[in-house]
């Protein structure tokens, strides 16, 4: 899952790293995941970027050459960069749940000292972060070892405890990991052979079901499809046959993500893709890695569905202290205090929310702190995991901070920063929007890649809505929307169901009533013939009528009053 480039190196420096990788798996088997080296570069003339000791700025400058070179050349899940000085601080920083992401899959590691199983499992640490996984506390568990891999004092002699397969889960859970589901690229120089029975899809296999080959249905234990079988895994197989063309197999996650659907000759999801990096989204907000970088839904994320970003008071009050608790940057090597927020800064250093109904469950070494703000109160979080990963209680990167402006470094700059180029009036000729490689996304009945001509919409990089599953990209991309030639059937049968139930009401409350008022006026009779000295054998007759009776009338009220609101 790390990717470079190899440009003329001696063949003892990619052997190093083929052995890293090596070492690397057999620290990740213990959840149930592989390395898969996909390519390598090696500077030999000099840095391409600026690499500081602080490795925090390094991986940020990494990152964004990540982003604008490698990216475009080089398909990759995420990449890290080995540098050889030694690191100020840490030995390695990584971002949090950046696998799979094309803003944030990226680590970097110092290499400084001979001992490669450290580094290997140095590496993985911080793959981990990438993969979801935070530091390990008291409660976790790796067998017998007593630091295990992701504890902060990384050991080359551990393994993923229990908190660390749990994290890892809801990674995958959360569908944050869906590219590590993928196919790895083609066969380099110095890949290995595959082995059939790991469960990875290496060429030339074509299925690789693991240890349950022979129940299997799709592959067998040579690693093969069987006979009349078409896939036997991904997002668009089902009963080892490719779904049909135009099913949705990735639906939206939000404003600012755009679907993907089945392409019918594959079993494989088309990739991930969302909404241009700086399209608007919310009004004033915009779209990051596809997301909407709106600070409410941040506060939301940490305190709950009711809370809100808080107002500038409460900003300035928190984050203008310099300390833990509220700051513009974390201590360094240089600098070994906490950066104050300056006026124009301090929606851009720790998020501060408000209208919290309850406190989340604190995770180890995390704390919330909350200030008076008039009649209520503004709380912010230290979200300490160590110094390899970013606080989980700063201001995420590109959030709305001003007009035109995004938050990015801690500081409050203009919305330029996003890179956003596309002009979806000209590009994609008013009916689509631009996705993450700049390709136009068309709203339904027009075609890509310009949405000039009638098409089904879509995108060449998401795969053909079917007929019924046309999205709207101008509204996120939504994929819940109906044929409209079955639209104008729909608006009848909503205005006429309700005035049929009520007819059928009425006349069931019409009949009800008439045959207790048949039922009252008969029972005197009867009983004077039979039971001639008794009454109350026809006193329980008019008070189950009345009863009856009494329900009845009621009885349109609740079907009133229980009519469901689609949410």
């Amino acid at each position: 899952m790390t990717s470079f480039h190899v440009e003329g190196v001696s063949s003892e420096t990619i052997q190093g790293v083929m052995d890293i990788i090596a070492l690397a798996n057999s620290f990740t088997k213990g959840i149930n995941t592989e390395v898969v080296l996909a390519g390598m570069e090696i500077w030999t003339k000099g840095d391409l970027i600026e690499v500081p000791v602080d490795l925090q700025v390094a991986l940020r400058n990494f990152n964004r050459w990540r982003q604008q070179k490698l990216f475009q050349r080089v398909k990759h899940d995420v990449a890290h960069m080995i540098v050889g000085h030694h690191p100020g601080q840490n030995m390695g920083r990584a971002f949090l749940n950046g696998a799979c992401s094309s803003d944030f899959a990226a680590a970097v590691e110092s290499f400084h000292h001979e001992d490669v199983l450290l580094f290997a499992a140095l590496m993985v640490h911080e793959l981990g972060h990438n993969l979801g996984i935070e530091h390990d506390h008291s409660a976790c568990i790796c067998k017998d070892k007593y630091f295990c891999l992701m504890h902060e004092n990384i050991t080359k002699e551990s393994g993923f405890s229990n908190c660390s397969s749990n994290f890892f889960y809801q990674f995958l859970h959360d569908r944050k990991g869906e590219c590590l589901f993928n196919k790895p690229g083609h066969k380099g120089r110095m890949r290995r052979d595959a082995t059939c029975g790991n469960g990875v899809v290496e060429d030339p296999e074509q299925c690789d079901c693991g240890p349950v080959c022979q129940s299997h249905p799709c592959c067998d234990p040579t690693c093969n499809l069987k006979p009349g079988t078409q896939c036997s895994q991904g997002l668009c197989c089902s009963a080892c046959k490719f779904k049909a063309k135009g099913i949705v197999c990735r639906r939206v996650t939000g404003e600012c993500d755009l679907p993907e659907y089945c392409l019918g000759d594959s079993g494989e999801c088309p990739a991930d893709r969302y909404k241009q990096n700086g399209t608007t989204c919310e009004r004033v907000n915009y779209c990051l890695g596809g997301q909407c970088k709106n600070p409410d839904h941040q506060c939301m994320d940490i305190f709950g569905h009711e809370a809100r970003s808080a107002p500038e008071d409460c900003y300035t009050s928190m984050n203008s202290k310099g300390d833990r608790f509220g700051n513009c940057g974390h201590p360094t090597s240089s600098n070994p205090n906490y950066v104050q927020c300056t006026n124009e800064n301090v929606f851009c250093g720790k998020i501060v929310c408000t209208n919290i109904e309850y406190l989340p469950s604190i995770k180890p070494q995390h704390t919330v702190i909350q200030i008076s703000h008039e009649d209520n109160w503004c709380f912010g979080m230290d979200a300490y995991n160590g110094t390899d990963i970013p606080d989980a209680g700063d201001v995420q990167p590109g959030t709305y901070c001003a007009p035109n402006k995004v938050c990015m470094d801690n500081s409050c700059t203009d919305y330029s920063v996003l890179n956003y180029d596309c002009d979806p009036a000209v590009m994609c000729n008013g009916r689509g929007v631009c996705n993450n490689l700049k390709h136009c996304h068309c709203e339904a009945g027009f075609a890509p890649p310009d949405c000039r001509e009638p098409g089904p919409g879509g995108s060449e990089d998401s795969g053909p809505p079917g007929k019924e599953q046309q999205d709207h990209p101008g509204q996120g991309g939504s994929d819940n929307s109906v044929n409209l030639q079955q639209k104008p059937i729909l608006d009848v049968l909503i205005v006429l169901l309700p005035v049929l139930l009520l007819l059928i009401l009425a006349c069931l409350i019409t009949y009800c009533v008439c045959v207790c008022l048949r039922k009252s006026r008969a029972a005197p009779a009867e009983t004077k013939e039979k039971v001639p000295e008794e009454v109350s054998p026809v006193a329980a007759p008019e008070e189950e009528a009345a009863e009856e009776e009494a329900a009845d009338e009621e009885a349109p009220e609740e079907e009133e009053g229980g009519e469901e609101e689609d949410s």
